[in-house]
Parts: C-alpha cells; sequence; structure tokens
C-alpha cells in the first residue's frame, strides 16, 4: 500500500469516527499513519521472513527428494551387481549323459555281424538302425534314411538290426517276416512294404506280401517260424540293450549315436564330421575296406 493510499485510508477512519476536532490537528493525522505505515512494514518484513522460510524448506525438501531418488538408484545398482555376482558363482549345469545311455560324443562297438545291409562294404559312413517295423517313429525315419543314401551315395552303408519291442505286438512276426523274405534275396523290398503298412502286419498280410514279391510261399512260411531268425534277431536286441539303445529307432553313425527319427539336417552332420575323419584315416593309409573295422576296433563294447 502506498503512501497516498495510507493517508486517504487514515482520513476515511477519522471521517467514520465522526466530524471531531483533534487537540494536535494535523499533526496528529500524520503521526498516525506514519505509526501504521511502520507498523506495516513490520508485518511485511515478518509476512517476507515468513515467506523465506518456507521456500527454504522447500528447497530443503527437493534436495531431500533428490537425495533419496540418488540412494535409492545407488541401491539398485548395488543389488544387480550383488545379484551379478550370485549368478556368475553358480556353475552352469554340464550336459550330462543320463545312466544307461549311449554318450553322443563317444564311440560304441556297433559292429556289423549277420545284420541285412545295403551299400558298399568300404563305404566311409556305416550306419548301424536298430528299428522296430510297428514304431511310427522308425516309419518315419525311414524316409530320412533313403534321403541320406540318396545324398550320400557310395559314402554310405546302411546296416538294418531288429529291436521289435515287447508292447508291440506284430513287431516281432513282421521282423521274421523281414529275415525270411532276405533268406530269399527281398529283405529291402519286405522292409519297404512293412513300413508302408504299418496297421497290416497280420500273418495272413505278410503273407500277402510275400505273394506280392513272388516269393517262395512255402519255404516264407516254414521261415516265419525257424528258430535260428528268431534267435538271429533275439541276439540284435540283446546288442541294443548292451549299446544302450532301449528306444526305436536309435543309429550309431560310424559309432557315433543318433536317437530318434530325427531330421535329415542332424544325420547329415555327423555324417559330415564322420566323412571327415574317415578321409583323414584313408590318407593316413587306412584301406577304404577297412575303415569300419578299424574304427569299431577302439570303440566303447557298451554303455
Amino acid at each position: 500500500m502506498t503512501r497516498g493510499a495510507y493517508v486517504s485510508f487514515g482520513l476515511s477512519l477519522l471521517l467514520l469516527g465522526g466530524c471531531r476536532p483533534s487537540k494536535s490537528g494535523g499533526n496528529t493525522v500524520e503521526s498516525r499513519l506514519t505509526a501504521m505505515e511502520q507498523e506495516h512494514r513490520a508485518l511485511q518484513a515478518q509476512l517476507e521472513a515468513v515467506e523465506a522460510d518456507q521456500r527454504a524448506m522447500q528447497a530443503d525438501a527437493d534436495t531431500a527428494a533428490i537425495e533419496r531418488r540418488r540412494a535409492r538408484g545407488v541401491n539398485d545398482d548395488l543389488s544387480t551387481r550383488v545379484t551379478d555376482l550370485e549368478v556368475a558363482k553358480v556353475p552352469t549345469p554340464s550336459k550330462q549323459v543320463r545312466p544307461g545311455r549311449p554318450d553322443p560324443a563317444a564311440r560304441y562297438a556297433a559292429t556289423i555281424g549277420d545284420a541285412q545291409t545295403k551299400g558298399p562294404s568300404d563305404a566311409l559312413v556305416t550306419i548301424v538302425m536298430f528299428e522296430d517295423f510297428q514304431c511310427p517313429f522308425c516309419s518315419r525315419a525311414a524316409a530320412t534314411v533313403e534321403k541320406v543314401k540318396k545324398e550320400y551315395g557310395q559314402d554310405v552303408r546302411l546296416v538294418f538290426k531288429h529291436n521289435p519291442l515287447p508292447f508291440h505286438k506284430a513287431a516281432m512276426p513282421a521282423a521274421m517276416a523281414s529275415e525270411a523274405a532276405g533268406r530269399q534275396g527281398k529283405f529291402w523290398k519286405m522292409h519297404d512294404l512293412l513300413f508302408d503298412n504299418q496297421k497290416a502286419l497280420e500273418e495272413q498280410d505278410l503273407l500277402r506280401y510275400a505273394k506280392k514279391l513272388r516269393l517262395n510261399r512255402k519255404r516264407f512260411k516254414r521261415d516265419l517260424r525257424d528258430q535260428a531268425l528268431e534267435q538271429k534277431i533275439k541276439d540284435q536286441q540283446a546288442q541294443s540293450q548292451k549299446l544302450g539303445a532301449r528306444g526305436t529307432p536309435a543309429f550309431f553313425i560310424n559309432g557315433r549315436f543318433l536317437s530318434g527319427a530325427q531330421p535329415f539336417d542332424s544325420f547329415a552332420k555327423l555324417i559330415d564330421e564322420e566323412l571327415a575323419h574317415a578321409r583323414s584315416l584313408v590318407d593316413a593309409g587306412t584301406p577304404r575296406s577297412e575303415v569300419y573295422d578299424s574304427l569299431m576296433r577302439t570303440a566303447r563294447p557298451g554303455v
């Protein structure tokens, strides 16, 4: 409020109080206005002091908030570092092989014996297959194996071994039918028919396939019950158990284990590695025809 405003305010108060003459005249009004102005300045100073205190308190509050945020950031950073250190201290679990299962990194003695084969005996890579004619995964893998044979040609030899699983009731008769056909030189043709007709493996179906392949039916029927063929199949089953290949299909590529109906790329990766290794053996003086036997001599006999 300006000095003129105070004067006007003072005069208004005097008028409101009545038209009475003062003892001291004009000096009295002036002194009262001066006193009011001083009082106003004092009150204004007090107000400014209060506002200054408030600003100081707000500044302190802002500073405290900044410090709290900074402290939280430091704490979060420390927590993250501690967590990272704790994680770093925990060892990464190694990929362990289950007991009784083949180690994919090892080489096993998957010997050929009297098994049915397809491909040259001096192939650099031999794939021993343990299969079940009633197993749908074996049927699926058969197409992949056929692609492998086409892609790698004379570098790959296939060896078929039996592992008819006990819960597949038609698997053993189908295995016998394939071996009976094999005695007449038609194992692989019967092999294809059995996998193409997995839902029709009763005895009458097997006899029908023998007729389709133009086998000697009398001999075929006799061989279906031949104990020597049955023992051959059981011996191959025993070998699969010894090697840890309990399920079907199971493959040993130059003795290295590959389980299940894997895609072509999984076969190709392992075959390429074994081809390179076999070629290095040939370059070092091992005859092609002796590559597989050489590998088997140092292979593990079982799991």
